[in-house]
């Protein structure tokens, strides 16, 4: 294992891990923005309309159930071999899938859907040793936290800015996804510097200095006895931790808003389409409503003249 570092700067290892996180941690969920350029570029373009779908649909599946369920292997590695190891595998895995997008045969069955795998396991690898200095802002550590998800969810605009380049300056998937393993590059490179071998610790806070004055011992004969308490869930096997109430609890509160924002973006196509049917069938039926009640009240007035 390497065991070297340089030890940056706050402001300088904050903002690297942001950037980390920022362009390469959540790019699998944008693949809406990035769905019309793979097909724009003849992706799968040998194969009839229900195929090349199914077949879209797959690269989708595949990249981001990559995302989301290599985590948990994920922090086991983190464990066991640090920060450094786990990125630089990140950055390794995020290069070999851009070259994999890239330079494959684009009626392949397989190549896309690995590469696309590949970036999305490369995500978490590179996103989670990032946690690690949210432990050097002391009582700013939620505010580092808070930082690193922000930039997380903005990760998933990466595929857009892929759409803008495809659109405003003709750049076609080769090129895009050469360009986007620099990126891997980058992270490679801050890492093996950068990230240290051991995740970083807070330091505990002072302890205030003992009292060995005649006062003492009247003070240690008033005070309580401290009670013995059980050990921390952090400081328990993992077994006991996963199977605990707190973990359970943790487990079906994520999963149930990680499914509903899933459906939002999954479903916000169709959700669009039948809310603007809607719109136009209630401007229908004011307008017919609208019309009928002003012939009504003109029959009704024609009426009420013709009777006077």
């Amino acid at each position: 294992m390497l065991t070297f570092v340089l030890v940056p700067p706050l402001p300088l290892a904050s903002s690297t891990a942001c950037t980390h996180v920022l362009l390469a941690s959540g790019e699998a969920y944008g693949w809406t923005a990035l769905r019309p350029v793979l097909e724009k570029s003849g992706l799968f373009d040998a194969y009839d309309v229900p195929t090349r779908r199914a077949l879209m649909n797959s690269v989708a599946t595949m990249g981001i159930a990559g995302n989301a369920l290599c985590k948990l292997p994920l922090g086991m590695l983190l464990d066991r071999f640090g920060p450094r190891v786990t990125s630089l595998t990140g950055s390794l895995l995020l290069i070999a899938g851009c070259c994999t997008l890239a330079l494959c045969d684009k009626n392949s069955q397989y190549l896309p859907v690995a590469g696309y795998f590949l970036l999305g396991i490369a995500g978490p690898f590179i996103q989670m040793p990032c946690f690690q200095f949210s432990e050097l802002f002391g009582t700013r550590k939620a505010s580092a936290m808070a930082y690193l998800i922000t930039c997380f969810e903005l990760s998933t605009g990466v595929f857009v800015v892929f759409a803008e380049l495809n659109t405003s300056y003709g750049l076609d998937r080769r090129e895009l996804f050469l360009g986007y393993a620099f990126v891997g590059v980058y992270c490679l490179l801050t890492g093996i510097f950068f990230w240290p071998d051991l995740p970083y610790r807070s330091t505990p806070p002072p302890q205030p200095p003992s009292d060995h004055g005649g006062n003492a011992n009247v003070r240690r004969k008033a005070e309580p006895q401290p009670v013995r308490t059980t050990p921390a869930l952090m400081d328990k096997p993992l077994s006991v931790q996963i199977c605990s109430v707190p973990f359970l609890y943790v487990v079906c509160f994520l999963s149930t808003h990680i499914f509903r924002q899933g459906f939002l973006l999954g479903t916000v196509g169709p959700q669009v389409c039948m809310c603007m049917c809607m719109c136009v069938w209630c401007v229908f039926m004011y307008a017919f409503v609208k019309l009928y009640g002003c012939i009504y009240e003109r029959a009704l007035f024609t009426l009420l003249l013709s009777q006077t």
